[in-house]
This record gives structure tokens, C-alpha cells and sequence, in this order.
């Protein structure tokens, strides 16, 4: 179906891969997996065209049809519904349909023969395509990603960035490619989401090659893995665990040829060496010469992982009671998200917080971190030292520090060795921990404010996804940190192997209610699968009926003055905000123009350009990510 034949990727001067050789067979299921920087996403975009290939090939068999999601991708069918947009998958039907209705009213006044073929011949094809199901099929798709039945008329620019990179990966399913490329298709959705395209993927027709940062993901959905290691390309049968006990082998393996080798080498050069002055020997060693210098060197790729180390030192030990909730109700413009709710956290607890998109997972961990306004007590337990993690906690890094310095703020009694070893382990390395804050992009940002949080000593840490920017072993490495931390943890995460690590018990959003199992992810899937469960009975101090929310109170959620003013001070920022992604998206499309030219520059030219490049697309996340911030804030308050 596809052959990438004999590839080479040159950046900046640098070779990203180098020589790749991949045949892609039909009804494949590939992860596609590298470090972060190895060239996933830049080979995606290569075999998408989107990428001048200039070394090697790629071909793909006749009819055969590519279908692209990739991280950056939102739609700008702003003006259109949901629907509308996730429909455009049938332009062909789409076209047979409107074309039908004008022959329906031509025919009225010149039935004639010619006419009547055409509508016969356009109603024939029509059919075959299903035409008359589009409408139920485009909305299957939707809502099996998350979408509600009243989302579907709404148009796209009302939802946030997730929301609408969900109606594009509809609108790619409905499209049913030969060959679909997907970069991070589980970013942007909850756990019934993933849950749900596992299922439909799982009888998918065509090849899937995924890039992905969940591990459960990737075993459940990979038949093979394709690993970028070193420039070159390594391919695996199996899946994702099944890949790294093989790969674990074929480093040791490579070692001992690389040792092997050397030894083999050691050996000629002291035969050169000590004759090469003797005349008798001198055609010997002139062979021996000639061999040393065609060897191909083995080169050893695997990696030392000792470095990547997160060590926790708590300040001090909190009580035993960390957190009692007590009659937590809130709720938005009328719409109750929490009533009465009722929950004690204790030392040592490790809580996954789950549920749904739009159940309030997010608004219950601010509250718990007491950075939203509720109705009902929270009571804090005695020596508790909090440090939160979440999306807004951007705002609050210094641009002007570079990252190495942000860390030094929030932790000076920890070494420059040390720090730099937290850094390395979310993926800055060498110079990289002198960048300045200011240049990074958005998943940057979150990179360094997570290992801020992470780097205090605080005895209660809150977690709001804290693995969408990090790459495997990056999560890896927070996991084993965190399995060994010994303070009380409680995080929201759409990664299941997180998760199941690392959780003891599982808090879920279900009915205004925040329920509890006492035991491990995969404990609570079981019970809810085999035996069926309920949460313990509500202990309800007061009835509080759901109209009591639009009453009147001292809390500022249910003013609906206050709320007005703040709608409309986000609707400047968030209008201010898209005139900037605007400037930016142009900048870097101008940047990407010169590029493109890259044989008419210089060197130096080229290393300018190529940083200018690099500045610019940061540039681009980073507004996007906060225009999707701003646009959830408003969205979360109309709601």
C-alpha cells in the first residue's frame, strides 16, 4: 500500500533519520514510536506530502487514500455546526444530494428523458453510498468521541481546541481512509472516549499508524511497532510491551557486537602497529589497513536511564486527615455540577479522579486546592503543605527567567545537579534548561510548571493531567517517582497506565456525585464490569434541591452581575488573543516559505532561519493553547 523507500530528513544541518525503509501492508495497526525530537510527527508529515521529501521515496498503490490527524490540526469551519463540519467526510453524497433536490424542482417543469436519466443515475449512486444515512452515522461517530445530541447544531467556534480537534478526528473516521496517520489522537479525549475508538479502531478496515504517549492505548491497538532510535528505523511484530522486552534484547545483543568489533579492531591496529615498519609485512598490513577502513562502525543505541530520577523530600509529615469535604455543592448558570458532596482524604491516599469530559473533574481538584468558590466546608488537616498542578499554573512562571532558573526560585536548597537531573526527566537537556520561559511554547510551559510542582516538598500534591506533554519515559519516570513519594497524592488523567500504577483508590463524577472505590484502577474496572457497584450512601446533612441554586448567596458562582462582567472581560482577551494567533499563524507560514528555499541559503542563513522557525511555532502553540484556555473559561461560565 505504501513503501517509504530509502528516506533521509537533513533540519538545520542535521540528519533527524537517515536511509528508511518501511512497507506499510494493509490492515496494519503501527505505533510509531521515538523519544520526543526523534522525528515522529516530521515523518507523518513527509508521507502526507506536507513535507518535501529530498532524499529517498515515498509511494503509495494506486487509489489508495491518506487520512491525517495531527496535533496542531483545528478546524477553521468556525461558522459551521458540528455536524456540518464531521459531514464533509461525504462530499460526494453531498453533492448527489443537492444535485437530486434541483433535478426534483427542474423536473416540474422539464421532465424529460435526459433528465430522468440523470436522476436515475444519480439516485443509483446516491444509494450505494448510503447517502440517506449520513446524518445517523456522522452523529454515531460524534457522540461515541463525547459530543451530547444538543453539541451537534452548535457551531465549531464556540467549543474549546479539544473539543473541535475531536469533530476533525470525526470527520477523518467517517472518511474511512486506506491509510490513517494519527499524532496523539488521545490528547483531547476522557476515558469513554479513548475507550470508545479502541473499540472502533479495533475493526477498522484499512492501516492505522499512531504516534502516542499512552502506553495502554498502544497495546491495546498496535500489531506492530515501528521504533525511530538513532536515526534509523527499527521494525517490531507485536505490541507496545512486547516491543520493549525485544528491544531490551536487541540492545544487549547490539552491545556485544559493538564490543565484539572493537576487539576485532584492537586486534588489526596492534598487528599495524607493530609491523608496519617491516618490510616483509608491509603488504599485510597495507590489507589490514584497508580492512579497518571499510568496517562499518555498530553503533550502541541503547541508552543510560540512570540520570532520570525524580527523588521526593518531604518538608514535613501532615496529620493523618488531609482534606474533609463536607456538603460541597457548585454549579454554573443553573446548572449543578456538585450537590452535597461529602469526602475525607487521608494520608497516604494516591486518588484518581475520573469521569466524563464536562462532569467537573477539573473544578472539583480547585476546589479541593481552594481556587474556586463552592458552597460547604473544607477543611484542610493540620501541617497539610499543598502544591497544584493545572493548566492555569502557566500564568505564574516568570517569562523572563530561563527554565533552570524558574526551578532555582521554587527550590534553592536543591543542587544545580540536581535540578538539572529534574529537568532531564521532562525533556530538557544541556542548554535547554537556559532557554527563557518566555520563548517556550505551551507544552513547554506545562513541562516547567509541572516539575516546579514537583521540585517543592510539599506534603499534598493535585495533579490536573500532568502526562499530556511528556513522552513515555518521561511518564514512566513520574510514575516510579510517585509510586515511591510519601506524601498524599490526588490527580485527574486520561492516561489508564498512569492510572493503574499509581492509584489505591478511584474517585469518579457520576450524577452531582463524587464517588469512591477503595482499591486500584483495574480493581474498579473489574467490579464495574462483573459485579456492578454503587458508591456508599450519601451522608446529607439538609436536603438541597436543585433550585436553590439560582438563589441568591454570598457566593460569587450564583451572581449573575459578576458573572456578566467577567464574560465580558474574557471576550476582550479571548478577542485580543485570536488577533494574535492570527499575526502568529501568518509569521510562520512566511517562515516556512523561506524554508522551503533552503538551497539558495547560506549556512549561517539556514541556522538563523531554522531557529527563527523553531521561535515561531512555539509562538503558534503557545497563543493557540491560550486562546483554548480563555475559550473553556467562557464556555465553562455560559454552560
Amino acid at each position: 500500500m505504501l513503501h517509504i523507500q530509502n528516506v533521509s530528513f537533513e533540519f538545520g544541518g542535521n540528519y533527524l533519520f537517515k536511509d528508511i525503509d518501511w512497507f506499510v501492508k494493509p490492515r496494519e495497526r503501527i505505533g510509531l514510536i521515538g523519544k520526543n525530537g526523534a522525528g515522529k510527527s516530521t515523518l507523518l508529515k513527509l508521507i502526507m506530502g506536507q513535507y518535501e521529501v529530498r532524499e529517498g521515496a515515498i509511494n503509495k498503490a494506486g487509489g489508495v487514500n491518506l487520512g491525517y490527524l495531527s496535533q496542531d490540526m483545528i478546524s477553521e469551519d468556525g461558522n459551521k455546526s458540528v455536524l456540518e463540519h464531521a459531514k464533509q467526510a461525504f462530499s460526494r453524497a453531498m453533492f448527489l444530494q443537492d444535485e437530486l433536490e434541483k433535478l426534483y424542482a427542474l423536473m416540474e417543469t422539464d421532465p424529460s428523458e435526459e433528465n430522468i436519466q440523470r436522476m436515475s443515475d444519480y439516485q443509483e449512486e446516491f444509494d450505494a453510498l448510503d447517502g440517506y444515512n449520513m446524518d445517523n452515522k456522522t452523529a454515531e461517530i460524534l457522540e461515541g468521541l463525547g459530543f451530547k445530541t444538543s453539541d451537534l447544531d452548535r457551531p465549531m467556534k464556540e467549543f474549546s481546541g479539544g473539543w473541535r480537534m475531536r469533530a476533525v478526528l470525526a470527520k477523518m473516521l467517517l472518511e474511512q481512509p486506506d491509510i490513517m496517520l494519527m499524532d496523539e489522537p488521545t490528547n483531547h479525549l476522557d476515558l469513554p472516549s479513548i475507550e470508545w475508538l479502541e473499540s472502533y479502531l479495533s475493526g477498522y478496515p484499512g492501516s492505522v499508524i499512531i504516534v502516542s504517549h499512552d502506553r495502554e492505548f498502544l497495546n491495546k491497538m498496535i500489531t506492530k511497532t515501528a521504533e525511530l532510535s538513532g536515526k534509523k528505523l527499527y521494525l517490531w511484530e507485536g505490541n507496545y510491551d512486547f516491543f520493549l522486552k525485544a528491544k531490551v534484547e536487541r540492545d544487549d545483543l547490539i552491545s556485544r557486537q559493538a564490543a565484539n568489533q572493537d576487539q576485532y579492531i584492537k586486534e588489526q591496529e596492534k598487528f599495524i602497529n607493530r609491523f608496519k615498519a617491516t618490510a616483509s609485512k608491509a603488504k599485510a598490513v597495507q590489507s589490514r589497513v584497508k580492512m579497518v577502513e571499510k568496517i562499518d562502525k555498530i553503533e550502541v543505541i541503547a541508552e543510560d536511564k540512570s540520570n532520570l530520577k525524580i527523588d521526593f523530600k518531604l518538608g514535613t509529615k501532615s496529620g493523618k486527615v488531609v482534606m474533609d469535604l463536607n456538603g460541597i455543592t457548585q454549579g454554573f448558570n443553573n446548572q449543578v455540577l456538585f450537590d452535597d458532596v461529602n469526602r475525607e482524604i487521608v494520608r497516604g491516599d494516591k486518588i484518581a479522579l475520573i469521569g466524563a469530559n464536562g462532569t467537573g473533574k477539573s473544578t472539583f481538584l480547585s476546589i479541593i486546592a481552594d481556587e474556586l468558590p463552592f458552597d460547604g466546608t473544607r477543611k484542610q488537616g493540620h501541617n497539610v503543605e499543598p502544591s497544584f498542578y493545572a493548566q492555569h499554573q502557566l500564568e505564574s512562571l516568570h517569562m523572563e527567567y530561563e527554565i533552570l532558573q524558574e526551578l532555582q526560585y521554587d527550590a534553592p536548597h536543591k543542587t544545580e545537579m540536581e535540578l538539572r537531573s529534574m529537568l532531564g526527566c521532562f525533556l530538557f537537556g544541556g542548554d535547554d534548561v537556559f532557554k527563557k520561559i518566555k520563548v517556550l511554547s505551551g507544552g513547554e510551559k506545562a513541562r516547567v510548571a509541572l516539575a516546579k510542582t514537583l521540585v517543592s516538598e510539599a506534603n499534598f500534591l493535585l495533579l490536573d493531567e500532568p502526562t499530556n506533554h511528556l513522552d513515555i519515559d518521561s511518564i514512566e519516570v513520574i510514575i516510579e517517582a510517585l509510586k515511591s513519594y510519601e506524601g498524599t497524592l490526588i490527580f485527574v488523567s486520561h492516561n489508564r497506565y498512569f492510572i493503574e500504577k499509581l492509584a489505591n483508590k478511584v474517585w469518579w463524577i457520576q450524577d452531582e456525585d463524587v464517588r469512591e472505590y477503595p482499591g486500584t484502577y483495574k480493581e474498579y474496572l473489574f467490579k464495574l464490569e462483573n459485579e456492578g457497584f454503587t458508591s456508599e450512601t450519601r451522608k446529607r446533612k439538609k436536603a438541597k434541591p436543585t433550585a436553590s441554586i439560582e438563589d441568591n448567596s454570598k457566593n460569587s458562582w450564583r451572581q449573575k452581575d459578576e458573572k456578566a462582567e467577567e464574560l465580558k472581560k474574557l471576550q476582550k482577551k479571548l478577542d485580543q488573543k485570536e488577533e494574535q494567533l492570527t499575526n502568529a499563524k501568518k509569521h510562520l507560514t512566511e517562515v516556512e516559505a523561506k524554508l522551503a528555499d533552503a538551497a539558495n541559503l547560506t549556512p549561517s542563513d539556514l541556522e538563523q532561519l531554522s531557529k527563527e522557525h523553531s521561535s515561531a511555532n512555539n509562538t503558534v502553540q503557545s497563543v493557540t493553547e491560550e486562546y483554548d484556555t480563555l475559550l473553556e473559561s467562557i464556555i465553562e461560565l455560559e454552560d
